[in-house]
């Protein structure tokens, strides 16, 4: 069993900004995705794929 998750936004690594100035990074409302699964049967190699947008979880309060 693997998975893998795509996304529609690239993660922040690394920024600069001048110092004594923060810097102003635009975000999104909405990150679309998409999470996929797969099994590989080592008997006869017969694959399994499933794919799913669920929603995403609930934020902590």
């Amino acid at each position: 069993m693997d998975e893998t998750h795509i996304r529609s936004y690239h993660v922040l690594r690394s920024t600069w900004s001048e110092v004594g100035r923060q810097k102003q990074v635009p975000t999104f409302g909405h990150h679309a995705h998409v999470s996929r699964f797969g099994a590989v049967n080592i008997h006869d190699g017969e694959t399994v794929l499933h794919q799913t947008t669920a929603a995403p979880m609930p934020r902590r309060s």
